[in-house]
C-alpha cells in the first residue's frame, strides 16, 4: 500500500526553508569595502565620524586613530573595535551603489538606526 503525505506539507517545508535561507543571507555580511566614507546625519555633514577602510579590516578615523572591524555572527552587524568615535556604534553595511554603512546604536541587545549614514566617496 502506498502512503502519501497531505499536499500542503511539502509546500510548507519548501517555503520555510526558503525563508530560513533568506534570513541567513541577510545576516551573512562582510566588512565595508576599502575606501573613504563620509558621514551625514539629519543636520548635515558629520565629519568627525568620517573614516577610511583598508587595508583589510582596519579603519582609520579623521584624527588618525586606527581600529579593526568584524562582523557579528548573529546579527550580521559590523562591529568597530578600538578607535572612537566609531567604537560607540555598530553598522549595517550595504554594497550600494554607492557602498554605505548605516550606523546603529545598541541598547539591551536591540539595535536601532542612529540616523547617520556613511557613504563611500
Amino acid at each position: 500500500m502506498l502512503r502519501m503525505k497531505p499536499a500542503g506539507v511539502g509546500v510548507l517545508a519548501v517555503i520555510a526553508t526558503s525563508q530560513w535561507l533568506a534570513a541567513g543571507a541577510a545576516m551573512a555580511q562582510s566588512v565595508p569595502a576599502p575606501g573613504q566614507y563620509q558621514c551625514t546625519g539629519a543636520s548635515g555633514a558629520m565629519a568627525e565620524l568620517n573614516f577610511t577602510v583598508g587595508p583589510g579590516t582596519i579603519y582609520t578615523t579623521t584624527k588618525g586613530f586606527r581600529g579593526t572591524m568584524s562582523v557579528h555572527p548573529g546579527t550580521g552587524n559590523v562591529l568597530f573595535h578600538g578607535a572612537p568615535p566609531q567604537a560607540s556604534y555598530q553598522g549595517r553595511y550595504s554594497l550600494g551603489p554607492p557602498p554605505q554603512v548605516v550606523l546603529l546604536t545598541v541598547t539591551g541587545g536591540a539595535s536601532s538606526e542612529a540616523g547617520i549614514v556613511c557613504q563611500m566617496r
